[in-house]
């Protein structure tokens, strides 16, 4: 055999024994690495093990406290029930009742909230209800007393009593003369309710006054709104009643309004200035005249069959009363004219229709510049009839005349919010 083969071989077969040796140092620092690696995620493992245990711990500690929560917030939880009293007005039947019909309308009331509340929402806790009525009792009274539902207005007292001896959350308040009166008060609570996470449901009752389309019509599809119908739905309430659950308590409401007109007690005449946008009817005047005392001569009155000059209706495509603009001459006659203190009807419209009542004065006669002048100023009293009105001898304004104003309370404006922006467009 060939020495120099031998050692060829010999020197491939230590060659392949340090490949071998390589090989297997290369495997250890390897197995080294992983296990190196292997305790570093064993002890990450641990860390997040007591993380989570951790996390877990918490979770339940939360998850108790926000049922806590629930509980408490149910416990505040209520449903604001809001009505116009002017607009809705509760069944004849209920108020001849006097202070047991204010008591049984409450019961009727809440039972029937509880029914709709439970069709809609299906609470788990008992609900517990606010109910405020808004309205202008001494016109309500009048109201009910000459369509012959009652027959004088302490009935209409008795009936509020009642109401509120009923429940602790169940008010009827009087909101003064003059039906914006309502509607603020009502616009006020609604804003404050739609704010609240403890009032789980509004249920509005104002089926037939068109203003309240205005303060709806932002909250469009708000599951937490509903409408009840009492007279039917105005033009703009009916369009906006496709977006909110509707129900109607007959029961407690009635499905009519009733005829409104103004007259005066037998016994006591108005303590207030005369509001042009109301006048008197002649014939329930004719009756307060007779009750006065008859030593005096008779004074000059308006006769009943006497009319009140119209004044012509401008309306816009909304069917929305409209004023057209009036000029005055100077600011300073303005305001003099305001220090007189005089009647606007008489001197506008040539009658009054309070008579002898009339606490505002009747003189001197105007010039035609005047009578102007008093008209601008007759139109910074709003109607109480608001964008509906059909008096056609109506002097005050239906809608707010600044062409720039911010607002219902902007540098003292009186006009609503629904009375801004009109369209006028006759």
């Amino acid at each position: 055999m060939d020495l120099s083969a031998i050692k060829k071989r010999h020197k491939a077969l230590l060659e392949v024994e340090d490949s071998k040796d390589v090989i297997i140092e290369e495997l250890c620092s390897r197995i080294e690495s992983l296990e190196k690696d292997i305790s570093e995620k064993e002890s990450e493992l641990e860390d997040k093990k007591v993380i989570v245990d951790d996390a877990k711990g918490k979770s339940k500690k939360w998850k108790g406290e926000v049922d806590e929560l629930k509980r408490e917030r149910a416990k505040l939880s209520y449903v604001s029930v809001l009505i116009d009293g002017d607009c809705m007005n509760f069944h004849d039947t209920l108020i001849q009742k006097g202070h047991s019909g204010g008591h049984e309308t409450v019961q009727t009331l809440l039972t029937s909230i509880n029914a709709h509340v439970q069709d809609l929402d299906n609470p788990i806790h008992p609900i517990q209800c606010r109910i405020r009525v808004y309205a202008n009792v001494n016109g309500l009274g009048k109201t009910y007393r000459n369509a012959g539902i009652i027959s004088d207005e302490e009935t209409l007292v008795s009936f509020i009593q009642g109401f509120n001896m009923e429940n602790g959350l169940c008010d009827f308040v009087d909101a003064g003369g003059g039906k914006e009166c309502s509607d603020v008060k009502l616009r006020a609570l609604f804003e404050q309710d739609i704010q609240d996470t403890h009032c789980t449901r509004i249920i509005f009752c104002g089926s037939s006054d068109n203003g309240y389309a205005r303060l709806l019509g932002p909250h469009r599809g708000c599951n937490r709104i509903s409408l009840i119908q009492g007279p039917p739905f105005a033009w703009e309430m009916k369009e906006l009643s496709t977006h909110f659950p509707t129900a109607s308590f007959p029961d407690v409401f009635r499905s009519t309004k009733l005829s409104r007109r103004v007259s005066f007690s037998q016994t006591t005449p108005p303590s207030s200035p005369p509001q042009p946008a109301a006048p008197a009817a002649p014939a329930n005047y004719a009756s307060a005249a007779k009750a006065t005392p008859p030593p005096q001569p008779p004074s000059p009155s308006p006769s009943p069959e006497r009319k009140v000059p119209k004044i012509p209706i401008l309306k816009n495509s909304y069917g929305q009363r409209i004023d057209r603009p009036l000029r005055f001459s100077t600011r300073d006659q303005v305001d003099s004219l305001k220090q007189l203190k005089l009647c606007n009807q008489y001197h506008i419209l040539g009658v009054c229709s309070y008579g002898e009542f009339c606490s505002h004065s009747h003189e001197p006669k105007l010039s035609a510049t005047q009578v102007e002048d008093l008209k601008y100023i007759a139109r910074s009293r709003v109607c109480a009839r608001g964008l509906e009105c059909e008096d056609e001898g109506c002097v005050c304004g239906h809608r707010c005349p600044r062409e720039s104003c911010g607002g219902f309370g902007w540098n003292g404006c009186r006009f609503p919010r629904y009375m801004h922006g009109v369209d006028t467009s006759v």
